[in-house]
């Protein structure tokens, strides 16, 4: 039995060559080991729910010869998609390496990888997984480690774990044709959910040292709350949080980036998700809110950032 009820682009008895096409196309361009058709069969679905989009897949292979996918810094460079992919698995096993991490995705477990980094994926004999494809602002304006916790599983054993992925397969299970405006309002209260339960479970059992440093976290929900407030700089946030601007710098190195520089990401992000999530109506009180004063420079920056214009994100379309 399907999951998603959406166009089916890739079918059982469809070449492998257009098995990797199709995937190289709607989701990442990589490298893959070739197989030879007899020994292969595949599914693929995709349907688009507002910024989000939802794709089962399905492989089944021999055990002598298993797909091995891989996306390197020459692919990254070719292909500029910008995305975290998040992983339901629903029968069989992936194996997802990222960042010297390596997480095996089984039936219930979740998973997330970062498309704009290196990672490989080994499918078993069999794999089926249900995947939503986010892009970076609407997952690191939720969850600012998110790169820290990609090919990190979640199991189905635990209890956020399993309503995390009882959330996901909601979502898969909603009608086609939900109202244009609803999708995006409904992606949002989703990810919502799904950030938190994710966060709390990786970071709650030994996540990586940079999110538990209590004193930068608090620094970032200090930078969060005050996105709004244009007159922001390095002195003001080292000042509210009592101590040096060099300690402040200091602690963002670790992340190889500065505060400021942060502060401006977390900014754009923000807008994005306003837009995107249509909590916000009109492009510049997108920009006011979340602090630029200059509507050129907010839509260079943003164009910059996203390689997508503010109205084409508030108008919902989705350049892949």
């Amino acid at each position: 039995m399907n999951l998603l009820e959406g166009v089916a682009v890739v079918r059982p008895g469809d070449s492998f060559e257009h098995w990797h096409q199709v995937t190289c196309r709607n989701f990442s361009l990589t490298q893959s080991n070739w197989l030879a058709d007899r020994e292969f069969s595949a599914r693929v679905s995709l349907r688009e729910f507002g910024p989000l989009c939802f794709s089962e897949i399905w492989s089944s292979t021999t055990a002598d010869d298993l797909i091995r996918v891989t996306r390197n810094s020459c692919e990254i460079r070719r292909d500029p998609r910008d995305y975290f992919m998040l992983w339901l698995g629903l029968g069989g096993e992936t194996a997802v390496a990222q960042s010297g991490r390596e997480a095996l995705l089984r039936q219930g477990d979740l998973i997330f990888y970062d498309q704009a980094q290196p990672f490989t994926l080994a499918f078993g004999q069999l794999a089926h997984a249900a995947m939503i494809t986010v892009p970076r602002p609407l997952l690191v304006s939720r969850m600012p480690a998110a790169a820290q916790l990609t090919a990190c599983r979640v199991s189905s054993g635990t209890r956020l774990g399993a309503f995390a992925g009882s959330i996901v397969r909601q979502l898969f299970c909603l009608d086609a044709g939900v109202d244009d405006e609803l999708a995006p309002r409904l992606g949002a209260a989703a990810l919502d959910f799904l950030t938190t339960a994710l966060e709390a479970e990786l970071t709650g059992r030994g996540g990586p040292a940079q999110f538990q440093d209590r004193r930068l976290a608090e620094v970032k929900r200090f930078i969060l709350a005050n996105l709004h407030d244009s007159e922001l700089d390095l002195k003001t946030i080292a000042s509210r949080q009592n101590m040096a601007p060099r300690t402040l710098n200091r602690l963002f190195a670790r992340e190889a980036t500065t505060p400021i520089r942060w502060l401006w990401r977390q900014r754009l992000a923000g807008a994005y998700r306003a837009l995107a999530d249509r909590r916000i109506d009109r492009v510049t009180d997108a920009a006011l809110s979340f602090g630029f004063s200059d509507m050129a420079h907010f839509s260079r920056a943003f164009k910059a950032a996203f390689r997508q214009s503010p109205q084409a994100v508030r108008r919902g379309r989705c350049e892949k």
